[in-house]
């Protein structure tokens, strides 16, 4: 099941950036980490191995884009090094996860 995008974890990310949790703020941040879930789903192999989404790798990959959208909305310099990383990890869980789903028994 996809991680669910809510004010919870709009509030978690508000905490950790120490950012007031204005309904202003709870919203921006809700749609960044929108933004990001959809960036790191469309970077991965989540259809050779849908339950990557149970990984801590997953959520942290979000919450650390969201993070990096906050402060740079157009991401000038790219993705930071953490999320290019963390999108390498989470793809090969993927493809040795998926490739031993669906290998020969």
């Amino acid at each position: 099941m996809l991680i669910k995008i809510d004010e919870t974890l709009a509030k978690q990310v508000c905490d950790e950036l120490h950012i007031d949790q204005t309904d202003e703020e709870l919203a921006t941040v809700t749609a960044l980490l929108s933004g990001a879930q959809a960036i790191i789903n469309d970077s991965i192999e989540l259809a050779t191995y849908p339950d990557i989404v149970n990984n801590p790798l997953y959520i942290r990959a979000i919450i650390t884009l969201g993070q990096a959208l906050y402060y740079d909305r157009n991401l000038a310099n790219g993705q930071p090094k953490a999320i290019i990383l963390m999108i390498d990890h989470l793809n090969a869980i993927c493809l040795t996860k998926g490739a031993n789903l669906n290998g020969p028994k």
